[in-house]
């Protein structure tokens, strides 16, 4: 008896088997969904936060709706005093209207000299050319949002396939027949 191989029952065979499709099922339903919340997560992150650059352009090129980054000269800093309050730095808002003596803004933010900022719900100040020192136009960058998005979706996979990995090789905690014995070799 010595030269044949141990007899393995039938049943226990099956038994493992089937353990290994379920476990093997579950693994892939269970990464299936993580792809999906990755892929789902990654698609908002990069849609709602796109990249964005800041441009300086001339005073008269910007035109409504743009949205505007503007630097307040020491003359516009006076000017601005009772509607926005002393020592502002930076007005960021949406330009709703441009004329050639001066444009108006809905502000979002302010920037004070002494690096606080304060969100504004969507008030209007008049600015007019002697109050700017600078300003930027936001314009979308095609390049930085796509990089963000491999970005974002490399550290999805990488913390699916990483997870995916942990549940492959710890096995499943939970078996189907936690008082059978093991078969024996």
């Amino acid at each position: 008896m010595g030269c044949f191989p141990h007899f393995v029952p039938l049943g226990s065979i099956r038994r493992a088997i089937r353990r290994a499709i379920r476990a093997a099922g579950r693994t892939l339903v269970v990464g299936g969904y993580r792809l999906l919340v990755a892929i789902g997560i990654a698609s908002l992150v990069a849609s709602t936060a796109g990249c964005y650059s800041y441009p300086a352009r001339p005073l008269a090129d910007v035109v409504p709706p743009a949205v505007v980054s503007v630097e307040i000269t020491d003359s516009g800093r006076v000017a601005l005093a009772d509607q926005i309050g002393s020592e502002v730095k930076r007005i960021d808002g949406q330009v709703v209207q441009h004329s050639d003596t001066a444009f108006r803004v809905m502000v979002r933010e302010v920037g004070f000299l002494n690096g606080l900022t304060n969100k504004w719900e969507g008030q209007e100040v008049t600015l007019r050319p002697l109050d700017v020192k600078s300003l930027s136009q936001r314009t979308y960058s095609r390049q930085r949002t796509v990089l963000a998005a491999i970005a974002v979706a490399g550290l999805a996979a990488l913390a699916i396939i990483t997870k995916g990995f942990g549940v492959l090789s710890s096995g499943d905690p939970s078996p189907d027949n936690p008082g059978e014995p093991p078969p024996e070799t």
